[in-house]
């Protein structure tokens, strides 16, 4: 879904968006990318020039740009009218996913394993992970 670009088009919205966004984003200021399309591990600017993405979306692309089977379940999934976000209620969508993890596992592993989902922004992750240490070693406090 291309949008077309005026010539000026990248200089003009790398202006908007350092007038528009917050100071707290760093690597975009380093980065003057206006990135137009993707597939796999590539990234097309709105100059047309196309760059290896090393990044992979903060590590949440590991299987690249649109991968077929990823957009093919996530269309499914849009067709299907599921909830997207149910925060941790349950649904069929995510009942499965979690068969489907737990039969990848090794069974004498998955009989005692339990899943934690984490919200995107780490914190979740840390904090489950401070609690995981915490139950874990049976103490109260951690160093870090």
């Amino acid at each position: 879904m291309d949008a077309p670009t005026e010539p000026g088009f990248t200089a003009s919205a790398l202006e908007r968006q350092n007038r528009r966004e917050s100071n707290a984003r760093t690597y975009p200021r380093r980065i003057p990318l206006v990135l137009q399309s993707a597939q796999g591990i590539h990234v097309t600017d709105t100059d047309g020039r196309v760059y290896i993405d090393c990044l992979a979306g903060a590590g949440a692309l590991a299987l690249g740009h649109n991968h077929p089977v990823v957009v093919e379940a996530v269309q499914r999934a849009l067709a299907a009218n599921v909830p997207w976000q149910t925060l941790d209620l349950m649904t069929p969508l995510k009942d499965r996913f979690v068969q489907d993890l737990l039969e990848s596992l090794p069974a004498s592993f998955a009989d005692q394993a339990r899943v934690q989902f984490c919200g995107p922004s780490g914190a979740d992750a840390i904090e489950a992970a401070l609690k995981l240490v915490k139950t874990a070693t049976g103490r109260r406090g951690v160093l870090y």
